[in-house]
């Protein structure tokens, strides 16, 4: 009796120990061993009638910054935004206009507070933007000591194309073999991610030699592009052009003699 007693209680435990050990492998989400959980690689903002959801505390940087996802279900038009206080990084107002937006930011690793408005009131929650790849640099000019800066520089005729408007605005401080580039805090960093401090960057081969920051009508961020409100360079990089006396040439001379 006490043999077969026995036999059973040990049937019971390993059926309870099984089950256990079911449940734990379904919640471990299929993470073999004891690794650890990557970071998603886009961020999903939802900008639901309830309230603002973010479903991930941290997420991982790409090659060209932080991508998000908007999936916005308030049936009607609302806009994000991307702030980084330790970075002073904001992305301004991004519309969304329909149910779902994605769109790139690329700003710094660290703690980011991302917010979009319901019902009339900016919700945010915060995540940490890492980055594991060391896909980010912070951008630096090829210089230690940049030149004072130069300020509201005109962009004549106003243009969409913030490559046109650098070069335009620069005029003759552009040299031969100059490149005008998105600033490259990430590899494949775009000139046009939303931001509200819209800015390029002018190479000399491999170099960065020049920050510039482009405005539109008024000091706004968006295009038509009217003026480079800073920039800033390496020294004589972007030296003023020289110009030649030509007084001899256009002061009149006397008739000749008759």
């Amino acid at each position: 009796m006490l043999a077969v007693l026995a036999a059973a209680l040990s049937l019971i435990s390993d059926g309870l120990r099984d089950d256990r050990d079911t449940i734990a492998t379904e919640n471990r989400s299929d993470v073999p061993g004891d690794a650890p959980v990557e970071e998603p690689r886009l961020v999903e903002v939802r900008c639901e009638p309830s309230g603002i959801v973010v479903p991930v505390a941290s997420v991982q940087a790409q090659r060209d910054g932080l991508h998000l996802r908007v999936l916005n279900s308030l049936g009607v038009p609302t806009h994000v935004t991307v702030d980084s206080p330790s970075d002073d990084w904001r992305s301004g107002k991004v519309p969304v206009d329909g149910p779902t937006k994605e769109f790139v930011q690329p700003v710094a690793p660290g703690q980011l507070e991302i917010g979009c408005e319901i019902n009339g009131e900016r919700q945010a929650r915060r995540v940490d933007l890492v980055d594991p790849q060391g896909y980010y640099e912070e951008p630096k000019l090829a210089c230690d000591t940049p030149e004072p800066p130069l300020r509201d520089l005109p962009v004549e005729p106003a243009t969409s194309s913030m490559v046109t408007a650098v070069r335009q605005g620069l005029g003759d401080r552009m040299k031969e073999g100059y490149s005008v580039l998105a600033v490259k805090g990430y590899e494949y960093q775009s000139l046009y991610d939303p931001t509200l401090d819209p800015q390029a960057a002018v190479f000399h081969g491999q170099d960065m030699v020049a920050f510039v920051h482009v405005r539109g009508a008024n000091g706004s961020v968006g295009a038509p592009y009217t003026s480079l409100s800073l920039v800033v360079a390496c020294p004589d990089i972007l030296s003023a052009p020289t110009t030649s006396s030509s007084t001899a040439s256009t002061t009149p001379t006397s008739a000749p003699a008759t």
